[in-house]
């Protein structure tokens, strides 16, 4: 009997764009060695953009790459697109405002753009 490749099953190991490129190499090489992003290891905390330090939210990580879309937008450089999952601070203002969200507490279940260097992985 002969025996097929695990990626036949799985699908390919690598997160690739619509034009096959890696999503982004540091995405690319976790993938290749078989890790699959799940709530328990793409878990981040959102800090205050402004620079006070403090844990705003908690959320998931979803995209580094700068052509992704957030909310019809580039998420550019330097920028995280993240799941707001948990508001720990209710008032603070979104770092890239909305017509329909301007603080993170509207921004639950959704995914926003956030500064890449306020993103600590958990």
């Amino acid at each position: 009997m002969d025996q097929l490749p695990l990626s036949s099953f799985l699908g390919p190991l690598t997160h690739t764009k619509k034009n096959g490129e890696p999503v982004t190499a540091k995405a690319a090489e976790v993938l290749s060695v078989g890790i699959q992003f799940t709530p328990q290891n793409n878990a981040c905390n959102l800090l205050d953009w402004t620079g006070s330090g403090e844990i705003v939210a908690e959320g998931r990580w979803s995209s580094s790459d700068p052509d992704c879309l957030v909310h019809h937008l580039r998420l550019g450089p330097h920028a995280m697109r993240v799941w707001v999952d948990v508001v720990k601070k209710p008032g603070v203002y979104l770092w890239r405002p909305t017509s329909d969200m301007a603080t993170i507490e509207e921004a639950i279940g959704t995914t926003i753009a956030w500064p890449a260097d306020k993103v600590l992985m958990r």
